[in-house]
């Protein structure tokens, strides 16, 4: 199990994925079945930039295409997407969180009655990090409130890609280091950012 602390948005669980490959071999991989399967959506001229690769790598390895994914991200989190921005092309970090009322100052909290985020009663997860679901009630008002944290990525330093892959494992090698890197990057530049959020000092940046 991933041990998530404030900082810790997203993980690598590589022993499941070795665990629920068809062979249970050393090299055998689910994420690797699944990046075989999409390759198609990787333009050639895209797969030996580092950007692209690691876009498309991320995008396989997170659900809903991966459902669990091989990169975990953490249960009260939204999402965690890599993308090129269509302005310039830089690589962006977006981040999607519910944010919850007692996270608002209390001037911009909502004046009456409202039903916010609730706790998924079935997440057999950490209480601290449960994941959050809209009220199962909804004959009663709800004011549910997500906020999204758009980075650059101009300082990270991506693994290169081969770009040719004689065989699939050099693929999922390729694949592999590409997100493990940028699971690093992401704790790194974002943890403090959405731990300021929704952490114990949510509302006090």
């Amino acid at each position: 199990m991933t041990e998530w602390s404030t900082t810790t948005l997203v993980a690598v669980n590589d022993d499941y994925d070795r665990e629920m490959g068809d062979s249970n071999a050393p090299l055998d991989s689910r994420f690797g079945r699944y990046l075989t399967q999409r390759l198609g959506d990787l333009w050639e001229e895209d797969r030996d930039n580092p950007a692209d690769f690691l876009c498309w790598a991320w995008a396989v390895a997170t659900p809903p295409i991966m459902s669990p994914g091989y990169v975990r991200i953490r249960p009260d989190l939204t999402s965690v997407r890599l993308s090129r921005s269509q302005y310039d092309g830089r690589l962006l970090l977006e981040i999607v969180t519910p944010v919850g009322h007692g996270q608002l100052a209390g001037t911009a909290r909502p004046p009456y009655a409202m039903r916010d985020w609730e706790i998924d009663r079935y997440d057999h997860g950490s209480d601290r990090f449960a994941s959050l679901h809209a009220p199962e009630d909804e004959s009663k008002p709800a004011l549910l409130l997500s906020g999204v944290l758009s980075l650059p990525a101009d300082d990270w330093t991506l693994h290169q890609p081969a770009g040719k892959w004689p065989v699939e494992e050099l693929l999922i090698d390729d694949a592999k280091q590409a997100v493990a890197v940028a699971v690093q990057n992401i704790n790194r530049v974002a943890g403090h950012q959405i731990a300021a959020l929704i952490g114990s000092e949510g509302g006090h940046w």
